[in-house]
């Protein structure tokens, strides 16, 4: 393939991953919504007022969760190939960081976007059957906690090794893109959007949920700075 070819390939790769990991960040508002007038419910996670919940939210978001998987499959390996294009040593540490994070990516999404759309509606069903808070709490204390906990893991598994190799890349000047773009990746919008989450909290705010996407639109930006860095790099060979 010549680099014409390959270029476009990449640019149409990263825009799919930021298409689908944007959406991803919609799943994660239909997950994080909840109404006004809940008490707290399985350690705080979530309160009774999923029970009034439309239960379309969770099943599109579980859809979405399964397309940003598809958007992984065809970004994570058009990083590595950018890193190539960039002429980064595959035996750098921070090429084997990026490599590590990204092998497991698309099945985190997938994975978590299942996870927490079919415990969320369990919990949602057994409210709705009539079982109190009390009652919910006990059964579902245990195994939500056996169900979230690895996958809280895994998801830092794969973040924090992406974000430490792309911001590194990107300060050093090895993308070829601003260095102020830093923190567009998955831990640089996860942690802004649980700051704005909190003074979002802290005013009153009932919209906080908005700020669930950080982690996904993280990923999904990341997509798009690295679709100009390609463009940046046809056009410079021009």
């Amino acid at each position: 393939m010549n680099t014409g070819n390959k270029s476009k390939k990449l640019e149409a790769s990263f825009i799919f991953g930021f298409i689908s990991l944007l959406l991803c960040g919609v799943g994660d508002w239909l997950i994080g919504y909840e109404p006004e007038g809940g008490e707290p419910l399985v350690f705080g996670i979530t309160t009774t007022a999923i029970a009034d919940v439309p239960v379309w939210f969770y099943v599109l978001s579980f859809f979405f969760g399964i397309f940003s998987g598809f958007g992984c499959l065809y970004f994570a390996p058009a990083i590595m190939e950018l890193l190539d294009l960039k002429g980064i040593s595959k035996d750098t540490k921070m090429y084997k960081l990026m490599g590590f994070g990204l092998k497991s990516a698309p099945m985190m999404f997938v994975s978590f976007h299942i996870a927490c759309c079919i415990v969320l509606m369990l919990i949602q069903a057994a409210l709705r059957a009539g079982l109190d808070i009390s009652q919910a709490d006990s059964v579902f204390l245990i195994p939500v906690a056996t169900v979230l906990v690895p996958f809280v893991i895994w998801c830092y598994l794969c973040d924090i090794p992406v974000t430490i190799a792309y911001m590194y890349f990107t300060l050093k000047g090895k993308l070829g893109i601003n260095k102020a773009a830093f923190i567009l990746c998955p831990m640089g919008l996860s942690i802004a959007a649980k700051i704005l989450a909190a003074v979002m909290v802290a005013l009153g705010s009932k919209l906080s949920f908005l700020t669930a996407c950080g982690e996904s639109w993280g990923y999904a930006f990341m997509c798009l700075t690295l679709y100009f860095a390609v463009k940046k790099e046809a056009s410079d060979r021009r």
